[in-house]
């Protein structure tokens, strides 16, 4: 009797542990356990739209249990999923995607909404553009800043773009009015910290010395707000002129202020959106594990609690079949 109420709270205990598994797989937007299309999973995980999925597939991007497949084959959780290729270039991206490059005027702020009301670059590309659609610029440039400005409509590209671990290199022409020495360079290229920001190291060159005013040339992987003028003020020097001349692989091609021109997704830009892929899917998975792994412990604890709880149950019943014993035995000899 004791082993069947045993298996019987094991069997609730086992019953409720995956009820919680399914709420805390939906609550994270996880996969679920049951098989679903691999165009599903990929989609469920952030990695692509389903569409995007389907090409990858096609084009034997994907791997799974360390296997290339070429059709949408059902999967769960457990298995192991990859993005793999040898250089990432076939990464589909969306066939409405556009990318465009501007250069930006000084005078105006790349905001949708400006409480001062200034000229908004948005504005100014859409009319340029000729379209009502929403469109996204790739990082961002100042007031008094000009020069190239990724412009796309995919938001998911533009987050790519613009984050820190792609290392896409930006280069400016900057023009800084005042004393500008050797020791100044120096200290430029090693990097500093102000207000408990670290900023650098840059790559920097001297371009052209005048009476006042010194040309710089910057290499950046990354782009905090007012980067360069912070860094440049904290030297006495103040940037007259800002110029971005590069984003990754896009170029200012002789542009002049207020043109642009369409550009193709470049493939070093496919390489960079198929290695976020790989990340999110392998975020995913790992993430799936730690939780699976979690359930498990919990599963664990709940059994070893029901144990110990039936253990007691039986000690106390034992307790309980002595005290009636004993008592049956002196009511015994008294009669005796």
């Amino acid at each position: 009797m004791i082993i069947n109420k045993f298996f019987a709270a094991f069997s609730q205990l086992i019953s409720k542990t995956s009820q919680v598994a399914k709420q805390s797989l939906t609550k994270q937007n996880l996969i679920q356990s049951e098989p679903m299309r691999l165009s599903k999973y990929l989609a469920q995980t952030s990695v692509c739209s389903r569409r995007e999925a389907e090409k990858m597939i096609e084009s034997g991007m994907i791997l799974v249990d360390g296997k290339k497949v070429d059709s949408n084959i059902p999967v769960t959780s457990e298995n192991k999923i990859q993005v793999f290729t040898k250089n990432g270039e076939r990464m589909p991206v969306k066939q409405s995607t556009k990318v465009w490059i501007f250069y930006k005027p000084i005078g105006m702020i790349c905001s949708h909404n400006d409480p001062f009301k200034r000229p908004s670059f948005y504005d100014f590309a859409k009319l340029r553009l000729k379209t009502d659609q929403h469109i996204i610029s790739v990082g961002r440039l100042d007031f008094n800043s000009e020069g190239l400005i990724v412009v796309t409509n995919d938001g998911e590209l533009a987050r790519c773009m613009e984050l820190p671990e792609t290392k896409l290199q930006r280069i400016y022409r900057v023009r800084v009015y005042g004393t500008f020495t050797e020791e100044k360079l120096k200290k430029i290229r090693n990097g500093l910290t102000i207000a408990g920001v670290n900023y650098g190291p840059y790559w920097v060159n001297v371009e052209n010395r005048q009476s006042r005013n010194t040309w710089l040339i910057m290499r950046l992987e990354s782009g905090k707000n007012r980067e360069i003028r912070k860094v440049m003020q904290k030297f006495d020097l103040r940037v007259n002129r800002l110029i971005r001349q590069s984003y990754g692989p896009y170029k200012l091609m002789g542009l002049k202020p207020g043109d642009f021109y369409e550009a193709q997704i470049e493939p070093e830009i496919k390489r960079k959106l198929y290695l976020q892929a790989r990340k999110k899917l392998q975020n995913v998975q790992e993430q799936i594990q730690l939780e699976q792994t979690k359930l498990n412990i919990k599963a664990l604890d709940e059994q070893s609690k029901n144990e110990k709880q039936i253990e007691k149950q039986e000690n106390d019943q034992v307790q309980k079949k002595n005290l009636i014993v004993n008592k049956f035995k002196k009511v015994q000899q008294k009669t005796a």
